[in-house]
């Protein structure tokens, strides 16, 4: 299937200036340079561990012009996550073909090197990009963690033809005036609802969704929305849908743009996204202390994997060593079973952050 080519130029970028802690970068990748933008929260630390979130660019716009529109840097900023823009080539994803899944494929490989990631994964995209979050997420069901749609779709093809696991986590905006990827569908591509419902059936959730209206606080936005759950699926993982009545080929909360219709002012879709993400996001680290005393120490931690901001932290008793933190840190929990113990270095100071 060709995949509908629209007509819409979602240049974003136009006044845009990187903010202090986002970097550009460049992998090499099939025979050519790919660039992306990376946001790091401000207190970044190697000794810390963070969530990667790819954020997908809509047809003809740019990794710039999506960092701008969907703000997400101000998340990733108070939330303790890395977000990472892409681009695509001539700002045209490949939701037909493999390259762009081998692309951000490759380049998740590489971001794992760079930085000090834990192992959840999260893609959302806008527009074509959400067509590509949807395409990613049957290639790379068994790593990605949650998805998040807005003003995008997924093909029949891909209905037909996609590999993911059940038990993916999946939110998903769409307003019902989109004149740029229709509400109803169009050749190729179900209509919305159709792509709710197949996830729905695909991780086993409730068939009868809690049906939640969002208030209606901004009445000069000319729409409203309401929220359709499907939960209690495989894994607990849910499928939270946001018919926006009325709304446009836009980002829930986002700067309005009047070509591209009605933008919902009740909600705010970047701080939806990262909230309904982190609940996913909860990774258990467990202290041996094999090598030495440095919570810094990476080898001191089952799998090798520093705490972040977002970890669940158990020192167990007995071991051979106990923690020591030397550094200024940040986790969300902190669990010491009997007879275990945890010393902090003088001046430095151990954030639990709760949630």
């Amino acid at each position: 299937m060709k995949f509908l080519q629209i007509t819409v130029i979602m240049v974003l970028a136009l006044s845009y200036s990187y903010k202090s802690f986002s970097q550009t970068d460049s992998i090499f990748d099939q025979g050519i340079y790919r660039t992306y933008i990376v946001h790091k929260p401000a207190d970044y630390s190697p000794a810390s561990s963070y969530p990667l979130v790819l954020n997908l660019h809509g047809l003809n716009s740019n990794a710039a012009g999506q960092q701008n529109y969907s703000q997400f840097d101000n998340i990733a900023d108070t939330a303790k996550c890395i977000v990472v823009y892409p681009n695509a080539v001539n700002g045209s994803w490949n939701v037909n073909g493999t390259s762009d899944v081998t692309f951000l494929t490759n380049l998740i490989d590489s971001l794992k090197n760079d930085f000090s990631l834990n192992s959840c994964l999260f893609v959302t995209g806008m527009s074509m990009g959400g067509f590509m979050t949807y395409k990613l997420s049957c290639a790379l069901s068994t790593q990605i963690t949650a998805i998040a749609v807005v003003s995008g779709n997924m093909s029949n093809a891909l209905q037909n033809n996609c590999a993911a696991a059940s038990g993916l986590p999946v939110m998903h905006f769409h307003g019902t005036s989109d004149n740029f990827v229709n509400y109803n569908g169009t050749f190729g591509i179900a209509p919305v609802e159709t792509t709710i419902n197949w996830w729905v059936a695909k991780n086993n959730c409730s068939g009868t969704p809690v049906i939640t209206p969002v208030n209606d606080s901004n009445l000069a936005d000319s729409c409203n929305a309401v929220n359709y759950y499907y939960g209690n699926g495989t894994n607990n993982s849910e499928v939270s849908f946001y018919k926006i009545n009325n709304g446009g080929h836009t980002w829930p909360g986002a700067t309005p743009i009047p070509i591209f219709g009605n933008t919902n002012q009740d909600m705010n879709a970047s701080v939806l996204i990262w909230n309904f993400f982190r609940k996913y996001c909860t990774p258990v680290i467990y202290w041996n202390g094999n090598i030495s005393d440095a919570w810094e120490n990476p080898q001191n931690w089952n799998g090798n994997q520093l705490p972040g901001a977002n970890s669940i932290v158990i020192i167990p008793s007995p071991v051979t060593r106990y923690p020591k933190i030397n550094i200024n840190t940040e986790i969300k929990k902190l669990e010491l079973k009997p007879g275990s113990t945890i010393t902090i270095a003088s001046g430095k100071q151990l954030k639990l952050n709760g949630w």
